[in-house]
């Protein structure tokens, strides 16, 4: 009976590991299909509607793509991450690798945001609702950053705790 349960925990796991990859995959497909196929029909139609708006539309739908490098980046560390654990991996020097390139990334996007917003301030009164985009994206890149660097202190602590044991042993 204790082989069964165990046996259905493992397949869990599994099914667990492989729904959150498909979740990371299903979300930067999205993203990166908005970015690329929605993003500039819309800065298009803005530039008719607002036409003294219309030199911004090339510099931000640069920006906006900029910021989908380490996005997509973070993604791949993700589901490195992910396959680590599904191969009961994780406790690694590499795990904590993924971890602080995710953190990097993170800090990355809510850098570009918030400069971007800076420069837009100096050239243009901002839209409220936009303001509000860019302050929501900046403040969730720093605490996905925040979190990331908590997990990966915690993991490098554990490794080094792992490691005493196994010498002590």
């Amino acid at each position: 009976m204790e082989t069964s349960t165990l046996k259905r925990g493992m397949i869990m796991k599994k099914f667990s590991i492989v729904l959150f990859q498909l979740g990371i995959l299903f979300v930067a497909l999205c993203i990166s299909l908005l970015a690329f196929f929605w993003l500039p029909q819309t800065a298009e139609a803005f530039a008719i509607d607002a036409p003294e708006y219309a030199y911004l539309q090339y510099p931000l739908l640069f920006g906006i793509w900029i910021t989908l490098m380490p996005f997509i980046l973070a993604i791949v560390e993700a589901l490195r991450i992910s396959r680590k654990v599904a191969l009961d991996q994780v406790f690694t020097g590499a795990s904590a690798d993924h971890l602080k390139r995710i953190k990097l990334c993170a800090y990355g996007i809510m850098t570009l945001y918030v400069v971007g917003f800076v420069i837009l301030l100096q050239l243009v009164e901002m839209n409220p609702g936009i303001a509000l985009l860019g302050i929501l994206i900046s403040l969730t890149s720093m605490m996905i950053g925040l979190i990331t660097g908590i997990l990966e202190a915690l993991l490098r602590k554990a490794l080094v705790i792992k490691e005493e044991n196994d010498l002590t042993v």
